[in-house]
């Protein structure tokens, strides 16, 4: 018996027109689909928070600077008390401190305006009510940490002065030099300069009779550039913080935290005694 074989050539010719039709069919949709799953991917990616970068804490250095306590040396490295307790309070936390010179009145007008994080070695602010003549704008936008030390305000003045000069008292209705931006009492007139050093500089010239500072400055700038005036015993001794913008009000509880365990642990003690001991003698 013989078998007949049919040829499959024609049914396999017919199913590779049919795969080819259905490529020719599907290669739209196919590219429709991919298209659809890119934009689901690239807005998945679009909805994933951005890891910003941490913004530097912008420190205002008030010009010329303070030694001992704030100040640019020859080589261009910020030192003094507050630069070292500041080091210390962003230890490990990610903060690049930038430290701006500028004069004590622009420190003031770019903090205020937001553009300075920071000012150091801040005084009698937190204690005191608002003042007449006060810059209200710029208290609104200060935060204080807790402070971290104290500073004694002394009063220099010409040596040809008969009176005794020691208590601010003393000083009421007489033109006394301060520093634009501190806190005085109401009653003294004062005549406002740019920093500490202006008004060594006058009192030792004879362009101002008396004028207010910080014990260690006025003894730094007697011995160190050799000027002629008398310094009085303190009249005061002030709580000195740092004053921080609004706009990082998340650093302050930290910063709080961290001047707290510097003082318990006595670090505080060595950093102030890195720069004054022997000093005031």
């Amino acid at each position: 018996m013989q078998t007949v074989m049919k040829s499959s050539a024609p049914e396999s010719a017919s199913g590779g027109n049919i795969n080819l039709l259905l490529c020719h069919i599907l290669q739209p949709v196919r590219a429709v689909v991919m298209l659809r799953l890119f934009f689901v991917v690239l807005l998945s990616c679009l909805a994933l928070p951005v890891l910003a970068l941490p913004l530097p804490l912008k420190v205002g250095m008030p010009l010329p600077g303070q030694v001992p306590y704030f100040w640019q040396d020859d080589g261009g490295e910020y030192r003094g008390i507050y630069a070292d307790v500041l080091r210390q309070l962003v230890a490990g936390l990610d903060i690049e401190l930038q430290f701006v010179p500028l004069s004590q009145a622009r420190l003031l007008r770019h903090f205020e305006m937001g553009e300075i994080d920071l000012e150091a070695g801040v005084t009698g602010w937190a204690e005191t009510a608002p003042q007449a003549g006060e810059n209200l704008a710029l208290r609104k936008v200060s935060l204080f940490t807790r402070p971290f030390g104290l500073v004694n305000e002394v009063i220099i003045y010409r040596p040809e002065l008969s009176f005794p000069v020691f208590i601010l008292k003393d000083l009421k209705n007489r033109r006394v030099a301060t520093v634009r931006g501190s806190v005085v009492p109401g009653w003294l007139v004062r005549e406002d300069l740019a920093n500490a050093w202006k008004i060594a500089q006058r009192v030792h010239r004879g362009w101002n009779d008396i004028g207010l500072m910080k014990e260690a400055v006025a003894l730094h700038y007697q011995r160190s550039a050799g000027l002629n005036y008398r310094i009085s015993l303190p009249y005061q001794s002030n709580p000195v913080s740092f004053r921080l913008h609004r706009s990082r009000a998340e650093l302050l509880p930290e910063f709080d935290r961290r001047i707290a365990r510097m003082e318990r642990s006595g670090e505080l003690d060595e950093i102030v005694c890195r720069y004054l001991c022997g000093t005031l003698e």
